[in-house]
């Protein structure tokens, strides 16, 4: 992907984009040699950040929730990279699976919905 694709990107496409990319260095993980390990680990403590800087308070209880995901896996990030615990990043594989299938699923079901007309369409979420 290149860098005008990524500036062409909605916020939802960039999101998943980067959902996809930390599926990918999970997976990867679990079977490269240490160091390469160690590198899929950091940059996907990286997109993780990426992610935790995207959230707003305007997200209500969905980007709480999200925060406290992110914050879990990068914190499980870090011990499956002191510790080389190979359990551990299945679990984080298997987080970042299901978080990435349920924005595809809810990207999906965006586009299918008529578009909203006025009004917050996050007001009932607060």
């Amino acid at each position: 992907m290149n860098s005008n694709r990524l500036y062409e990107m909605s916020p939802e496409e960039l999101t998943q984009a980067m959902l996809h990319a930390l599926t990918y260095h999970y997976e990867t993980a679990l079977t490269a040699t240490i160091a390469e390990r160690n590198r899929h680990l950091r940059q996907a403590r990286e997109l993780l950040a990426k992610l935790y800087q995207g959230l707003h308070d305007g997200g209500g209880i969905i980007s709480a929730q999200l925060e406290e995901l992110y914050l879990y896996m990068a914190k499980g990030s870090l011990e499956a990279l002191i510790e080389q615990d190979l359990c551990k990043i299945e679990e984080l594989h298997s987080l970042a699976t299901n978080l990435e299938t349920t924005w595809d699923e809810a990207i999906l079901n965006a586009q299918l919905q008529p578009a909203h007309v006025g009004g917050n369409r996050y007001e009932n979420y607060q």
